[in-house]
C-alpha cells in the first residue's frame, strides 16, 4: 500500500495495515529511523528494576546459600512478618470522660 503524506504532523497508519501487523489498542510502539527509513516494532516490555535494599537482600541471601545457610520455613515466614509490624508498642488511646 502507498499512501501520500499531506501534512509532516500527522501520519497515520491505515487500519488494514494495523491489523497484518497485530497492532492494537494499547500496545506500546518502538519507532527506529536511519536513512529514510521507518521501523515500527512492537516495544519491549519493562523489566523490574530492584531497589537498593532489594539488590542488599538478594546479595545478603546469595552469600548465606553459599556458606550453607538453612533454615526452616517457619523461620522464613517469620522474617517476612517482621518486617510488616510496625517498631514499638501500640499507644494506649486516651479516653476523656
Amino acid at each position: 500500500m502507498t499512501i501520500t503524506v499531506k501534512n509532516q504532523d500527522h501520519l497515520v497508519v491505515p487500519p488494514s495495515v494495523q491489523r497484518k501487523a497485530g497492532i492494537k489498542a494499547g500496545d506500546r510502539l518502538e519507532f527506529r529511523v536511519s536513512a529514510g527509513v521507518i521501523t515500527i516494532s512492537a516495544a519491549r516490555a519493562r523489566t523490574y528494576k530492584p531497589t537498593k535494599s532489594e539488590l542488599a537482600a538478594i546479595r545478603k541471601g546469595e552469600a548465606a546459600i553459599g556458606r550453607g545457610d538453612s533454615g526452616s520455613l517457619s523461620e522464613f515466614l517469620h522474617g517476612l512478618a517482621s518486617n510488616r509490624r510496625k517498631a514499638g508498642t501500640k499507644a494506649n488511646r486516651k479516653v476523656f470522660r
